[in-house]
């Protein structure tokens, strides 16, 4: 059964509905209110999926990225005329075609990738940065705190590379000079952990010209 509700996300309005219902939405809204965007600001939101918060924002230069054709098309539909979408991986390539970004999302991203393929991703997302610009990321993590509701959830998301607060800074601090985070664990109405994690100060912070 769980495989199927898995299957079904990939149809948007019953994603969005559900990121809804569970109230996984107030978790992305959170992450825009903590990097208190303003009109003008680039953006670019890596795994933006159908970017269903995107009217959330403020008037910014915003550049979406994802994997999945029916995502992207939703979001091209209904936002195209205000943001640009990409149904492409994010990666070094784009760095010369997108201007230096004040803020990077990561949102429910790095546990659905590898170890080698998050420290790529944080690296190319470092580069991509203007000066002063932050990374913000949210993933479903296991924490000791959990009870046995959220740690099920945890062990059963479709992210197969779930980790503790702790993996993900370490990831992180190969990148970002400047790593912090929290537990969030009362934003969804199905007791879940997550775990926040604002990157800034990036070691190789060089932007192509």
């Amino acid at each position: 059964m769980l495989s199927a509700v898995k299957g079904l996300l990939g149809h948007v309005s019953l994603y969005v509905a559900l990121q809804r219902g569970l109230g996984a939405d107030r978790l992305r809204y959170r992450c825009l209110d903590e990097l208190a965007l303003s009109d003008g600001d680039t953006v670019i939101d890596v795994g933006c999926g159908p970017a269903y918060y995107f009217e959330r924002l403020p008037r910014v230069s915003y550049f979406g990225f994802d994997t999945s054709a029916r995502y992207i098309a939703h979001a091209r539909k209904r936002w195209g005329d205000r943001a640009e979408f990409r149904c492409e991986v994010f990666g070094e390539e784009h760095l010369g075609q997108i201007p230096p970004a004040d803020a990077v999302l990561l949102l429910g991203l790095l546990h659905h990738l590898s170890d080698a393929d998050s420290r790529h991703l944080l690296k190319v997302a470092g580069r991509a940065l203007a000066p002063g610009g932050r990374v913000i990321a949210v993933d479903t993590c296991f924490e000791p705190r959990q009870g046995r509701i959220s740690r099920w959830m945890s062990e059963n998301d479709r992210g197969e590379h779930v980790r503790t607060p702790e993996g993900f800074v370490a990831l992180a601090r190969e990148s970002f000079a400047d790593v912090d985070g929290e537990i969030i664990d009362d934003a969804t109405r199905v007791p879940s952990s997550f775990w926040l994690m604002r990157m800034r100060d990036p070691v190789l912070a060089s932007h192509p010209a």
